[in-house]
Order: C-alpha cells, then sequence, then structure tokens
C-alpha cells in the first residue's frame, strides 16, 4: 500500500514539475527555463519558401526567416490559414524621435500632429512630373508639380471624383498654351495659361467643387 501511495505522489509531481536546462531552480512560472550567461537559444532558421512549405503550421509557431527580410517570423493565424508576421522591426528611436529608412510608410488612418499651430511635416520634396502631349489628371498627382514641355498647344482634363483636398501645380515651361477641360471653378472664367512660363493651381474643395486659378488667360 505504501509503494501505491509513493507511485501516485510520484506521478503527480512530474506531471507539475518544471523543467531547467542550466538550472536547478527553473521559474515557477515557466514550463521550460534555460539558463546561461554565455549562450544563447537559437530556433530553426530557413528560407522563406522553407517557412510557407511548413504543413499545417500551429498557431504561436515561431522560426527564423534568412532571405527576404530577414528576421523571426510567427505564424499568427491558424495552421489551417497561416498567417507569418514579422516580429523585427525596422523602426529606430532615437531620444524622443523614431524613424524608419527600410522601405515605404503607409496608413489608411489619419496622421495627426502634436499641436495644430507648430506640428509641421519637413524633408518632403514634391514630384515633378513632366508631359509634352494631352494629359488627364489622376488623383495619383495630388501634391505633385506637372510641368509641359510641349511646344504646342496641348489639353489638361480635370475628371470628377478626385480626393477632397487633392491639389496640384500645373506650369507652362514650354510655348505651347495650356487648356483646361472638365467642370471646374475659375472668378474670371479663364480656361488656359497666360503664356510661357505660367503657373495654375488645381485645388479640390469636396463635392466635386475644383477650384482653377492662376497666372491664366483665354
Amino acid at each position: 500500500m505504501k509503494r501505491l501511495i509513493f507511485f501516485f505522489l510520484f506521478v503527480s509531481s512530474a506531471a507539475f514539475a518544471q523543467t531547467g536546462i542550466g538550472t536547478t531552480t527553473p521559474n515557477a512560472s515557466a514550463k521550460l527555463e534555460i539558463a546561461s550567461t554565455d549562450k544563447g537559444l537559437l530556433i530553426p532558421r530557413m528560407t522563406d519558401a522553407q517557412k510557407t512549405s511548413i504543413p499545417t503550421p500551429a498557431n504561436g509557431l515561431m522560426i527564423y526567416q534568412t532571405d527576404g527580410l530577414i528576421g523571426f517570423y510567427v505564424n499568427a493565424g491558424t495552421s489551417g490559414t497561416p498567417a507569418w508576421t514579422r516580429v523585427n522591426t525596422n523602426w529606430t528611436r532615437s531620444g524622443n524621435d523614431i524613424a524608419y529608412t527600410a522601405g515605404n510608410i503607409s496608413t489608411t488612418g489619419t496622421i495627426t500632429g502634436g499641436n495644430s499651430s507648430t506640428s509641421s511635416l519637413s524633408g518632403f520634396a514634391a514630384n515633378v512630373a513632366s508631359i509634352s502631349a494631352n494629359y488627364s489628371i489622376t488623383a495619383a498627382d495630388n501634391g505633385k508639380v506637372i510641368q509641359s514641355t510641349s511646344a504646342s498647344a496641348i489639353t489638361v482634363s480635370i475628371p470628377t471624383g478626385l480626393p477632397t483636398g487633392f491639389n496640384c501645380t500645373v506650369v507652362q515651361m514650354g510655348a505651347g498654351q495650356i487648356t483646361f477641360s472638365g467642370t471646374y471653378l475659375n472668378r474670371t472664367g479663364f480656361t488656359k495659361t497666360a503664356s510661357q512660363y505660367s503657373v495654375v493651381s488645381i485645388l479640390h474643395l469636396g463635392s466635386n467643387s475644383i477650384l482653377v486659378t492662376g497666372e491664366m488667360s483665354n
């Protein structure tokens, strides 16, 4: 009987024990603790293709990817629908400043400054696009400077559906006069650039109210 009681006590103790590697007193909150002062933990290393080929990867599975965007990846999805998420970050911090130099930054939300009167954007340059024939403005032209180098007259079309707040600048660098077509507002009813080196602004104020103004004539 005593042997049977000892057996059950042993099994019960083993079921709730922690395992320590490099330590005989693993933390009570850890099922496994690895302790070392001169060595680290090396998890499986593989390429992106090898990672993608893992059959039914468990949720929480982690690997180290050695190509593409190198770094630690964890499956944040399910084994049937994996969603490999990169754990590393390309952001760097210096004091209260953060920087990102590894690629492009995009957002579908709002970027808000800390103070409406003092917050500013700096280090950005307007893209200058050159045209030499008839051209239709697109949403991708937002913030651009469009210069016409045409020696003969051309037409710049302004469509409806541009995003609210859209703005761009059109410059007649060549001898060819630019005619603006579309539905827009102009205080004097002018539809063309005044002459070579004229500057005209296109501004969308919402509800397809588009203002075209600057050095213009007919």
